[in-house]
C-alpha cells in the first residue's frame, strides 16, 4: 500500500473497497484480499478482510481498516464494514435508503456508527446518513460493475457500518456537528479496478478443487441459482452443492475434464445455456449472444414457416420466444433440436472421455429439455451429493 502522505486513504476508499470485495464474493465467490483505487494516477491499495460470520448465500460482508487519513476525515484505525445482500422483500428496506437512478437494482443504507445529518448539506438531506454523494456514487459503481460482469441485475442492498463510529466521532476535536451520531464517510473520487476474468475462473477452479479434495468424481454445475426451485422440484437435486460457472460453462467443463471428473451435470436457465447450441462458451451477453438466432434456426430446422422464424427473430427475450413457440405447437420440437445440437457440441469438446449431461430450465415452463446422458449422470451426481453433503458445508 502506498504511503498515506503520497496518496491518503479515506473512509470513502475503505467503503468502496469493501463493497467491491463483498459484491464479488457474493456473486462470484471470489475471495478478495486487496482492492486498488486510482486517484488521478496515484494508486492506493487497500487490504480487505472477509467477515465469515456475515457471509452466506444471500449476503457477504468485508471490512477495510482506515489509516493515514487527512482532516476532517477520521485518523484512528477505524474498521469500516460493508455488506452486500440480496433483497427478497422491499418492505424491509428503509425509507431512508439511498438510490442511484443509473442502477435500479441497487440500494444503500447506513448501519451502526454512521452519523446522521442534522440539517441539509451538500448532497445529503436532513436525517439522511452521512455518506457523501461522491462516495455513494463510487460505491454504487463498484457494485454495479460486478453485477454487469455477472450479466444480471440482482436486487442488492449495500449496508455500510462502523461499530466504533460514535466513539471515534466523540473524540474529534473539530467539526463536531458534522459527526453527530457517528462518523461521516468522505473521500476524493477515484476509479476502482474492475474484476478480471482471471478472478472469476480462479473462483471456478477453487470450487472444483473443493469437491475434488472431498473425493468427488461426479459434480453438479450451474451458471447461478436462477431457476433453483424449478431444478430442485423436477430433478430433486439442490444447487446448494453446485459449482457455479457463471458465464464460463466451457471453462468449467474443460477444467472438470482435466481434473479427472467422471460425471458432470450442467443445469441452468435457458437464457445462458442455450448459447451452447452455437458453440458459445462465454455466455456474457456483452461478449456474445445469438439466442434469437439459435431459436430461429431451429424453428426452421423443425419445419417452421418463414413468418414464424421472423416472429422469433423479433422477440426480445427467451421467455417471449418460448411463449410464442408454445402457442404455435413448436416448443417441444424446437427444444429437442436445440438439445441435440448442445449434446453434440459438449461431447465433441471433451472427446467422449467424461460423461456430461445438460438440462435447461425456465421459471415459466420448468424443464425445457435435456441431453441424452441426463438420467444416468443425474443418478451418479445425486448419489455423490448425498454422500458428500456432510463434508461440504
Amino acid at each position: 500500500m502506498l504511503n498515506s502522505a503520497t496518496c491518503p486513504m479515506t473512509t470513502g476508499d475503505c467503503c468502496v473497497a469493501a463493497a467491491r470485495a463483498a459484491a464479488a464474493n457474493l456473486i462470484f465467490k471470489i475471495n478478495t484480499e486487496t482492492v486498488s483505487i486510482n486517484h488521478e494516477g496515484k494508486i492506493v491499495t487497500i487490504p480487505v478482510v472477509r467477515q465469515d460470520e456475515g457471509c452466506d448465500k444471500n449476503g457477504s460482508e468485508y471490512m477495510a481498516e482506515m489509516s493515514g487519513g487527512t482532516p476532517p476525515d477520521i485518523k484512528e484505525k477505524a474498521k469500516i464494514f460493508v455488506k452486500v445482500s440480496r433483497i427478497d422483500d422491499f418492505a424491509n428496506l428503509s425509507n431512508k435508503a439511498f438510490i442511484d437512478i443509473r442502477y435500479g437494482n441497487l440500494f444503500m443504507q447506513a448501519g451502526e456508527g454512521i452519523g446522521t445529518a442534522s440539517g441539509d448539506k451538500a448532497g445529503i438531506k436532513n436525517g439522511e446518513a452521512l455518506i457523501e454523494a461522491d462516495v455513494r456514487k463510487m460505491i454504487f459503481e463498484a457494485v454495479a460493475d460486478v453485477c454487469e460482469i455477472s450479466d444480471g441485475a440482482q436486487l442488492l442492498l449495500i449496508t455500510v457500518r462502523c461499530p466504533d463510529g460514535m466513539l471515534i466521532a466523540a473524540k474529534q476535536s473539530m467539526g463536531q456537528n458534522a459527526f453527530a451520531g457517528g462518523i461521516t464517510i468522505i473521500g476524493n473520487r477515484g476509479k476502482i479496478t474492475k474484476i478480471h476474468q482471471r478472478e472469476i475462473t480462479n473462483s471456478i477452479d477453487n470450487q472444483i478443487g473443493k469437491f475434488i479434495r472431498a473425493g468427488a468424481k461426479s459434480v453438479l454445475v450451474a451458471p447461478g441459482d436462477y431457476c433453483s426451485e424449478r431444478i430442485e422440484q423436477q430433478l430433486h437435486i439442490s444447487l446448494d452443492r453446485a459449482i457455479f460457472c457463471y458465464n464460463y460453462p466451457g471453462y468449467a467443463i474443460d477444467t472438470c475434464f482435466e481434473k479427472g471428473i467422471e460425471n458432470l451435470l450442467l443445469v441452468g436457465n435457458i437464457g445462458k445455456l442455450v448459447k451452447l447450441a452455437a458453440g458459445i462458451s462465454n455466455t456474457n451477453s456483452f461478449a456474445s449472444d445469438g439466442r434469437r438466432e439459435i431459436f430461429a434456426a431451429h424453428t426452421a430446422v423443425v419445419g417452421g414457416t418463414s413468418a414464424q422464424v421472423r416472429t422469433v427473430m423479433s422477440c426480445s427475450t427467451c421467455d417471449e420466444i418460448l411463449y410464442y413457440l408454445d402457442t404455435c405447437g413448436l416448443k417441444d420440437r424446437v427444444m429437442a433440436s436445440i438439445m441435440k445440437t448442445i449434446d453434440e457440441y459438449v461431447k465433441a469438446r471433451i472427446s467422449g472421455n467424461m460423461k456430461i449431461a445438460i438440462a435447461l430450465f425456465s421459471k415459466q415452463f420448468g424443464l425445457l429439455g435435456s441431453t441424452s446422458e441426463t438420467k444416468n449422470v443425474l443418478v451418479k451426481v445425486s448419489q455423490e451429493q448425498f454422500a458428500l453433503s456432510h463434508k461440504l458445508k
